[in-house]
């Protein structure tokens, strides 16, 4: 009898329930099988082994060598006193792994009905087709033998259809009823397992393997083998749930459930080889069915997908490299259809263009560039065009607000699953625009200021020239007098000292200018301001003096030191108090007043006079060179005494005077406790 065997056996009485039992379980022992017998009434467990020792020496021999094991009924099929099929199947799944760890060929099983009510036959039934699956994939062979004191035609009939066969004594005989429908499902199976049995074996880099009905691998290829690392003598019998991790065994379960509930299943998960490593699988369960629809079991295969996956990243970490390139780029980039139709667009684009991402793509270009698909433009000539240099000019761009803008549109083709995809660079050209109009300003204005400089330097160098050619002429006139014997009524030295104070005059000139033009690194030390400003006026005094001029110096800082170039800074402070005096000659009243105050850790010096004051235009435009109030002078004193203010990390500006007249003000970083602080933060 073939492994898998599902049969059943009517009775009348306990003679001939025996009649079958007994040389079933006789064929076990002989086959070195494991025997099982659930026993009910009419027959108890010491009747039962009474009976085959009396009836067979082999029998006895084999029940005390432990091949024949005999059990209350309601050991295997009640649980807490109820009839329970779900652990009668456990309880014959763990014999038979029992069987074949005590080194047994199988588990051969039998059972006979106890007297049952028709309430109670559809869990009967229910159990016997769970069975039936149960045993067709696995080394089982059952016997079932009812009374037909408890079965009616209708019962009958339900017990034949439920197995592969069936056993009735009949005139003295015992008849084979044969189940033909059973018979030509196990013969299609045989097929079908046949089948896949050669189609595993085929495929090497496939697992090809099935589960039983319980979801326990009954056959393996060597597929399976080399992917996943056990032999078939290593995992044929065990749960498939050995193929995931702890954390995931549940999901095989449930993909069997879905191929049982769904007619298969398909998907990917990661799965155990035998060493542990885990590797990614691409998966199909097929659910095995008889032509009554029972399950059999199912057919499982899983493809290594490992390659195909580091394929997958790589290619997802290209396009994510790529997609951060064109979002990081400063200009704008769009791919286009061969219609026109923006495809994708960049941060840069769409910032460019004022649109939203929705508002853009599956748009024509001409959103963003109206003249690019206009007739005769370089994109709507493109085959004609595309040996030509990409890149057009003057172009105009069109924002979303309506505002245009200047734009340089370079367009790369690029083939794409059988078509053509064009790139598009965009740079908007307004900051190239605005800094070329600003070099053409500056250089107009470098040669308006050049034409400056040199009227003004003509004018203020030739000034003492002619002053100094003069007294010199009058010198050698006086000199040939001299030569002559003639008297001389005018001072010859007075005139020379007038000479050489005009060529003084020139060299200052000729050096503000040298200051404005090259501004030398300051030799900072550490100084007080007030001492500075107080030898200052004493230096200035003379214009002062000459000019009337009342002067009030009040040094109220309580702090005085600053780190500064002290020679730059006497200019400073020089240039600012003859700007003042020249700017009282006019006035009524001149007051040049000189004061200190602290501000924060910054030292303030403010010099206020009672001049004309100061217009806003003539403010705005004060420290600038070459820009002056007076007649005479370059207008460079106060440009030179801002950058040297400002190379010392402070701020010299002016400003109205309340009382009539200008202020002009700077500060400088204190030295000390709080002075370091800010010239640190100055540095």
């Amino acid at each position: 009898m073939a492994w898998g065997s599902h049969f059943c056996q009517f009775y009348r009485n306990a003679d001939e329930l025996l009649e079958i039992v007994a040389p079933y379980f006789a064929a076990g022992v002989a086959a070195q099988e494991l025997c099982l017998w659930a026993v009910a009434p009419p027959v108890s467990v010491e009747q039962a082994r009474a009976a085959l020792g009396r009836l067979s020496p082999q029998l006895r021999k084999g029940r005390a060598a432990g091949l024949i094991e005999i059990a209350p009924f309601e050991a295997v099929y009640l649980h807490e006193g109820r009839l329970d099929g779900a652990h009668a199947l456990r309880v014959l799944e763990n014999k038979l792994e029992e069987a074949s760890v005590r080194g047994f060929a199988g588990l051969r099983v039998a059972g006979n009905a106890f007297e049952f009510g028709a309430e109670e036959w559809p869990h009967i039934a229910k159990y016997e087709t769970r069975l039936g699956s149960l045993v067709s994939s696995r080394r089982i062979l059952s016997l079932c033998s009812y009374p037909l004191s408890c079965c009616g035609a209708s019962e009958v009939l339900d017990v034949i259809a439920r197995h592969d066969f069936a056993l009735m004594r009949r005139n003295g005989q015992w008849e084979v009823i044969e189940n033909v429908a059973a018979h030509r499902a196990r013969q299609a199976q045989r097929e079908s397992e046949e089948y896949f049995r050669l189609m595993a074996q085929g495929a090497p880099d496939t697992a090809l393997f099935t589960l039983d009905p319980e979801g326990r691998v009954a056959s393996w290829n060597l597929g399976a083998e080399r992917i996943c690392g056990w032999t078939a003598a290593e995992i044929v019998g065990r749960d498939v749930a050995v193929f995931y991790p702890e954390d995931r065994r549940g999901a095989a379960a449930q993909e069997l459930d879905s191929a049982v509930a769904h007619g298969g299943y398909k998907g990917e998960s990661e799965c155990l080889r035998k060493d542990g490593t885990s590797f990614p699988v691409e998966m199909q369960v097929s659910p095995l069915r008889d032509d009554r629809g029972r399950l059999r079991g199912f057919a499982r295969t899983m493809r290594d997908v490992s390659e195909r996956k580091r394929c997958e990243r790589e290619a997802m970490a290209s396009q994510a490299h790529l997609r951060a390139l064109v979002e990081s780029a400063v200009d704008g980039i769009v791919t286009l259809d061969e219609s026109g139709v923006i495809l994708s667009v960049n941060s840069a684009a769409l910032r460019m263009f004022a649109y939203e991402p929705g508002e853009a793509i599956g748009r024509p270009f001409g959103l963003f560039v109206p003249q690019a698909l206009e007739p005769g433009s370089f994109l709507a000539d493109w085959p004609a065009a595309r040996d030509a240099e990409p890149e057009v000019g003057g172009l105009v761009g069109r924002r979303k607000d309506g505002s245009a803008f200047p734009l340089e549109l370079t367009i790369t083709e690029a083939p794409f699953e059988g078509g053509r995809l064009f790139i598009g660079f965009l740079r908007d050209l307004t900051e190239r625009r605005r800094a070329e109009a600003q070099m053409h300003k500056l250089r107009v204005d470098r040669f308006d200021l050049m034409a400056q400089v040199a009227a003004g330097v003509a004018h203020e160098v030739n000034q003492p020239l002619s002053a100094i050619a003069a007294y010199l002429g009058t010198a050698r006139r006086l000199l040939q007098r001299v030569r002559r014997g003639e008297g001389v009524a005018v001072d010859l030295e007075r005139i020379l000292e007038r000479a050489v104070a005009q060529v003084m005059r020139s060299a200052q000139i000729i050096g503000e200018l040298r200051g404005v033009v090259a501004a030398a690194e300051p030799d900072k030390t550490l100084q007080s301001l007030h001492r500075i400003i107080e030898e200052t006026s004493g230096v200035a005094g003379a214009d002062e003096t000459t000019a009337k001029v009342a002067v009030t110096i009040a040094l109220a800082a309580a702090n005085d030191r600053v780190i500064v170039d002290r020679a730059q800074m006497r200019q400073v402070l020089i240039n600012l108090e003859r700007n003042a005096v020249e700017a009282m000659q006019r006035a009524e009243r001149r007051e040049l007043v000189i004061s200190t105050r602290l501000e924060g850790g910054m030292i303030r010096t403010d010099i206020a006079d009672t001049g004309a004051g100061l217009s806003e235009e003539i403010t705005s435009l004060l420290f600038e060179p070459f820009v002056t109030t007076k007649t005479h002078g370059l207008g460079v004193g106060l440009a030179v005494s801002r950058a040297i203010v400002e190379a010392h990390y402070g701020r010299l500006w002016a400003e109205s005077n309340p009382g009539g007249g200008a202020i002009l003000s700077f500060t400088l970083p204190l030295a000390g406790e709080h002075g370091d602080a800010a010239y640190a933060e100055a540095e």
